[in-house]
């Protein structure tokens, strides 16, 4: 029947959104819910009952207390002392792990990532390392923090 394609329809576009890049991947999902739910293909009810999940609520009041967070820069300076300035990217990437992991094992790995970031982006440019090859550990410390408790790993909340 047509829901099939226009279901089909909506996705392909869904995923050509995302692939560009051009638009927030939070805008393309939303977009595409919005899409499904005018030819009420989703009723508005279905729609919007994954968002009434407890879980789901957390994670978003925790990424909107992280952009406050970033927007104001209260963690840069902390972080840039906390960090300090290692001589190696060995030693810059140990240095990252080790407090992230520890953050992570208390907060959810998440909303820890998305703060840190643009503080790693910028504290690696300030000491001359590739932010690409900060990133990458950020993460793994931030998994690794995560599973060592049952408080810091994302899908628990969820």
């Amino acid at each position: 029947t047509w829901q099939i394609f226009y279901t089909c329809f909506v996705l392909v576009l869904m995923l050509v959104a995302l692939l560009s890049d051009r638009v927030g991947a939070d805008n393309v999902m939303v977009t595409a819910l919005t899409l499904l739910m005018a030819s009420t293909i989703i009723s508005i009810e279905e729609g919007l009952n994954g968002f009434m999940n407890e879980g789901v609520m957390t994670v978003i009041v925790l990424f909107v207390v992280a952009e406050g967070i970033n927007l104001t820069g209260a963690l840069d300076w902390y972080m840039g002392k906390l960090l300090g300035r290692p001589k190696t990217t060995a030693g810059a990437q140990l240095r990252l792990m080790i407090p992230i992991a520890f953050i992570s094992a208390f907060l959810n790995n998440t909303p820890v990532v998305v703060v840190m970031i643009p503080i790693v982006q910028r504290w690696g440019k300030n000491i001359g390392v590739s932010p690409q090859q900060l990133l990458v550990p950020l993460s793994f410390a931030s998994i690794l923090g995560g599973t060592c408790t049952l408080i810091g790993t994302s899908t628990n909340p969820v």
